[in-house]
């Protein structure tokens, strides 16, 4: 039994273009909470402290705030970086204006 219906001529785009240096400076703003944290001997010390709570304490403290500042810098870098393309009602296609070419 043959296939009667026509080809599939829709473009398909499998994900959104991305601006590479901006995905890379994403990796570094999550990858930089990380790294602070894993060289322990850099802040493993009881000095100075601050309200009672010795340095090792409250440094790692801080840096809850900080990754969570970081980890929201990485997100608004990733937005701009793979802008949002509008997709077809079956969601299986970006839809593509007529005046580009679609070869970003």
């Amino acid at each position: 039994m043959a296939n009667d219906s026509p080809p599939d001529t829709r473009r398909h785009f499998p994900a959104p273009p991305a601006n590479k240096g901006l995905m890379v400076l994403a990796g570094v703003l999550v990858a930089i909470p990380i790294v602070a944290l894993m060289l322990v001997n850099t802040y493993a010390k009881k000095e100075p402290v601050v309200g009672g709570f010795p340095f090792f304490f409250w440094y790692q403290f801080l840096w809850v705030f900080l990754c969570s500042g970081f980890t929201y810098a990485a997100y608004v870098v990733v937005r701009k970086a793979r802008p949002h393309r509008p997709m077809n009602a079956e969601g299986d296609e970006y839809l593509v204006d007529p005046t580009e070419d679609g070869t970003r």
